[in-house]
């Protein structure tokens, strides 16, 4: 049986996090007892998306890493992560145009390129927050879908908005392969629904709140059981709530798009920031969904890294 069927929930996630950890060419890397392989790729692209493909003799382990933050990250990561990807896949689900960031495109040759290189291995992919996004984008563009074994995506926003129905379509047809974790309580997952309108199957996590959002967003409100299993819960009046209010925040939102535009540095994105959301607080009754969108702006909340705490 391959390595990756056999980790739990928790395991799984901490294979995850493994994604930020820098790894390197040649490393062994082990989550619990299991070995899962060897890094034989370490990818940084021009555009800033990063990447890992770890190996042992029946399967590839794919991590898409994620956003380094605002306070780790540094001018160049500040512009790739955020600049060229995150703020312009906002501004797309806003004015609810396809304008693909570069990074997602890199992301889908990237996992194109990497089936092809190992012909006979089964395929395993995971992404949290960005890696998550990349992850999404790179399956919708899959041309060797029946490779893909299974798929673990945690707390990214949904962008099903931007996918073509070639795209979709190609989604759908690997939808029981993905499985997308949402945390409601997370500001990043922006997007939710309950309905197909997702890539892959919903996993409604039964998170605890926290004060602190760079803990939600980190897998801090998660919850197992003692066999390492993850905690869910079927949809209830909490989630269609959620996705009710972020449905028309998406719907009301041509002053949040020009806002998003404007953003050219950190200290300028955020006193612009606070400006509009005092204005669109005041303008539209919809509170909560516009609570939750201020926490992907706010520089002391998710976009610091995990350890900055």
């Amino acid at each position: 049986m391959d390595i990756n069927k056999q980790l739990t929930d928790y395991d799984r996630i901490q294979l995850t996090k493994k994604a930020y950890d820098e790894l390197e060419l040649g490393e062994q890397v082990k989550v619990g007892n299991f070995h899962i392989g060897t890094v034989v790729k370490s990818v940084y692209a021009e555009d800033g998306m990063r990447a890992f493909v770890i190996a042992n003799s029946n399967e590839i382990t794919i991590l898409f890493k994620g956003s380094y933050g605002f306070v780790r990250g540094n001018p160049q990561t500040w512009r790739d992560e955020w600049l060229r990807t995150n703020l312009p896949i906002l501004l797309a689900l806003l004015i609810r145009e396809r304008k693909i960031p570069s990074q997602l495109k890199t992301a889908a040759h990237f996992l194109n390129k990497t089936i092809l290189q190992f012909p006979h291995a089964h395929v395993y992919i995971y992404g949290h927050s960005l890696g998550s996004i990349n992850a999404q984008y790179a399956l919708a563009n899959c041309r060797h879908p029946e490779r893909i074994i299974a798929a673990y995506l945690y707390e990214g926003t949904n962008i099903w908005l931007l996918l073509n129905q070639n795209q979709r379509s190609r989604v759908a047809k690997i939808r029981s392969k993905i499985f997308n974790y949402v945390d409601i309580y997370d500001p990043v997952t922006l997007g939710i629904t309950a309905t197909h309108h997702m890539v892959g199957k919903l996993q409604y996590v039964d998170s605890v709140p926290l004060n602190n959002p760079i803990k939600q967003h980190m897998w801090g409100g998660y919850q197992f059981d003692k066999n390492g299993k993850l905690k869910l819960r079927p949809i209830d009046e909490a989630f269609l709530t959620e996705s009710q209010n972020e449905h028309k925040l998406l719907t009301k939102s041509n002053d949040l798009a020009n806002l998003v535009e404007r953003m050219g540095q950190k200290n300028e994105f955020k006193k612009l920031a606070e400006e509009k959301f005092h204005t669109l607080r005041n303008k539209f009754p919809d509170h909560k969904g516009w609570g939750k969108l201020s926490g992907l702006f706010d520089n002391t909340s998710f976009m610091k890294d995990k350890d900055d705490e």
